[in-house]
C-alpha cells in the first residue's frame, strides 16, 4: 500500500500528464515555450489513460485508502475532474470528438471510453453526467458512420484493440450501465467490426498487418471474447477463448479496466476451450482487403492476404495491391510494419522512412517509379471470388501510381487454389505507355532465398519445411538483399534480418503478363518455372 500511495501522489503532483508532443500549447499555440504548466489541461490519450488508471485504482482500493486518509481519494476525484473531466465537457473542439470535420482514428472511442470510466464510477452530479454521456455518444455516432461499411479496421488488426476493442469497451459499459436500454451489438455494422478481428487472424499470435501495425498482435482476450458473446457471434468467442497469455515478461497496467475485467471473465473463458476458428475465406468489399487459408478451421497449408484500397488509409504505408502469404501459420512473404513512432512518422516527411515506401512491399515498382501517397492513388475496378476450390481477387492498380510511371493499365490478381496441387498465385498483365526499363516486383521475407533452377527459388519457413516460388526466369532476373534489423519494434516481430527479393525485367517492356507461384515442396518438386512471352 505504500508503493501503491506513493505512485498515486507522484502521478497526481505531476505538471502535466501530457508528453510535449500531445501537448497543442507547446506545439501550435507557443512553439517557442518548452515547458508545460499547471493549466496545459487537455483530453488526449495520455492524459486520459493516466485519469482512467487512477480511476480504478480508486474504485479498487477505496476502502484501505480512506483508511489511511480520505485526503487521497478526494485528491484524485480532484486531479481527474480538473483534468479530464471538465476539460471534456467545456470543449467540442478536439479533433477527435468528430464535432470539427476532422478525420476521426481509434482515438475517439479510446478517450472516450476513458471519460466514460470516470463518469460511471465518481459519484457526481447526474444531470452533468448525463450531458456527458450524450455527447459521448453522439462522438461515439461519428466513429461509427466513418468506419468502413464491411467492419475493416484500415489501421490493422494491432489498433483494433483501440479501435474496434476500445469501442466494445464503451458499448459495453454503456449497455451495463443503462440496464440494456442502450444496446447496438444487434447492429451489423457493429457486428462486423468484431467478426474482422476472426478474418485476419493467421496462427497463434500472427495477424494480416497492412498498415503500421504489427504481424504478432498481444491481443486482450476479455475484450475478444467478450465482443464475440455480446454479438452472439461462435468465431470470435472461440478466438478470444484461444487467445492464453500476454505477452511474456511486459505487463501494460494502462489499460486496468482491462485487467480487472479479465480476472472475473477468465475461469469462464478458459473452460470454453477450442481452437481458434481459422476463418477459410473473407472479404471487406469497402475496403478491398481480402483473406484464404487452404482449410478451414486449421492454420496447415497455404494462407493468403491481399489489398487494394487507397494510400490515405489510417496510419497508411503506400502499398496497393499488396499481398502476404503464409504457410503451416508461419510467415512466407510479409509485410514489414513499421519501426518505433519518431516525430518523423506523423510529420509531412512521413514517407521519406524507408518501410512506409512501396519499393519495400511486395507490390512492382515501374520506370523506377514508386506509388505516391493520397486518397487519389488508388486501386480501381476490384474483384473479387471464391468457391470451394479456389478464391480470388483482381484489380487495376494503376492509379497507385503518378503519371510519371507510364501506365496504362496494370492489372493485378491474387489467387488461392486448394486441391492436392495447392498454391498461392500473384499474376500481372500490364501495358505502358511506351517501353520503359527498370521495372521490377520486390518481395519481402524473413527467410533467406534459395535458388534451385532458373525461374525457382526456395524459402524454408520452418526446419525442414520449405515452399517452392516460380516466376518467368526468361523475363526475370533476381537479386536479393539483406536488411539488417536494428529497430527493436521489427526485430520483436522477425528477428534481426529480413530479405528483400528483387526480380528484374530483362529487357525494355511496354507489355507483358507475368505469374508468380508459389507451393508447400512435396518431394518430388511438381513446381517450374512459368513462361509468358513479352508482348511486342
Amino acid at each position: 500500500m505504500n508503493q501503491i500511495l506513493n505512485g498515486i501522489q507522484c502521478i497526481c503532483e505531476e505538471t502535466s500528464w501530457m508528453p510535449p508532443h500531445m501537448n497543442s500549447y507547446l506545439t501550435r499555440i507557443n512553439k517557442a515555450e518548452y515547458m508545460p504548466d499547471a493549466a496545459d489541461h487537455e483530453v488526449e490519450l495520455f492524459s486520459s489513460e493516466t485519469a482512467v488508471l487512477l480511476v480504478w485504482t480508486f474504485y479498487l482500493l477505496k476502502r484501505p485508502l480512506d483508511a489511511i486518509s480520505t485526503r487521497i481519494g478526494r485528491r484524485i476525484q480532484k486531479e481527474v475532474t480538473d483534468r479530464l473531466l471538465a476539460p471534456y465537457l467545456e470543449r467540442d473542439d478536439y479533433w477527435w470528438m468528430g464535432f470539427t470535420g476532422s478525420r476521426v482514428n481509434n482515438w475517439t472511442p479510446w478517450c472516450n471510453g476513458n471519460v466514460l470510466m470516470a463518469l460511471l464510477v465518481f459519484d457526481g452530479d447526474a444531470q452533468v453526467r448525463s450531458k456527458a454521456i450524450r455527447k459521448m455518444m453522439r462522438s461515439l455516432d461519428v466513429f461509427i458512420d466513418t468506419y468502413p461499411e464491411d467492419g475493416c479496421c484500415d489501421e490493422g488488426p494491432m489498433y483494433w484493440g483501440r479501435s474496434g476493442a476500445s469501442l466494445y469497451d464503451c458499448l459495453e459499459l454503456l449497455h451495463a450501465a443503462s440496464g440494456g436500454t442502450i444496446d447496438l451489438f444487434a447492429e451489423k455494422k457493429i457486428r462486423d467490426i468484431g467478426r474482422y478481428l476472426g478474418s485476419v487472424h493467421i496462427h497463434e499470435n500472427y495477424y494480416v498487418n497492412f498498415a503500421d501495425g504489427d504481424a504478432i498482435v498481444h491481443a486482450d482476450p476479455d475484450a475478444v471474447y467478450g465482443y464475440g458473446k455480446a454479438i452472439g457471434d461462435h468465431a470470435l468467442t472461440r478466438l478470444g477463448a484461444s487467445i492464453r497469455a500476454k505477452r511474456q515478461g511486459f505487463v501494460d497496467w494502462f489499460p486496468l479496466y482491462r485487467h480487472i475485467r479479465d480476472l472475473f471473465q477468465e475461469e469462464e473463458r478458459l473452460s470454453f476451450g477450442g481452437k481458434p476458428p481459422y476463418v477459410r475465406d473473407a472479404w471487406m468489399h469497402a475496403s478491398q482487403v481480402m483473406t484464404a487459408r487452404e482449410r478451414e478451421g486449421s492454420e496447415q497449408g497455404l494462407f493468403l492476404a491481399a489489398k487494394g484500397g487507397h494510400n490515405l488509409e489510417s496510419h497508411n504505408h503506400n502499398n496497393v495491391g499488396n499481398f502476404t502469404v503464409y504457410a503451416d501459420g508461419l510467415p512466407v512473404f510479409i509485410d514489414l510494419g513499421t519501426e518505433e513512432y519518431v516525430a518523423k512518422t506523423f510529420s509531412p516527411q512521413r514517407f521519406e522512412l524507408w518501410y512506409l515506401q512501396s519499393a519495400y512491399h511486395n507490390v512492382p515498382t515501374i520506370r523506377g517509379v514508386m506509388q505516391r501517397d493520397g486518397s487519389m492513388y488508388r486501386a480501381k475496378d476490384a474483384h473479387y471470388a471464391k468457391n470451394a476450390n479456389r478464391s480470388e481477387l483482381s484489380m487495376d492498380i494503376a492509379e497507385a501510381y503518378p503519371g510519371e510511371a507510364g501506365i496504362a493499365t496494370w492489372r493485378c490478381s491474387f489467387g488461392l487454389t486448394r486441391g492436392e496441387e495447392a498454391e498461392v498465385t500473384m499474376a500481372d498483365e500490364f501495358r505502358l505507355t511506351e517501353l520503359a526499363a527498370d521495372l521490377y516486383f520486390s518481395f519481402l521475407t524473413p527467410h533467406l532465398p534459395m535458388e534451385t533452377s532458373e525461374g525457382v527459388f526456395e524459402l524454408e519457413y520452418a526446419e525442414g519445411r520449405r515452399v517452392a516460388v516460380a516466376y518467368d526466369g526468361g523475363m526475370f532476373r533476381m537479386r536479393t538483399e539483406r536488411i539488417a534489423i536494428t529497430d527493436s519494434r521489427l526485430r520483436g516481430n522477425w528477428g534481426e534480418i529480413v530479405f528483400r527479393i528483387v526480380l528484374e525485367a530483362k529487357d525494355k517492356l511496354q507489355q507483358a503478363a507475368h505469374m508468380l507461384r508459389i507451393r508447400i515442396v512435396v518431394d518430388p518438386p511438381k513446381l517450374h518455372s512459368p513462361h509468358f512471352p513479352a508482348s511486342p
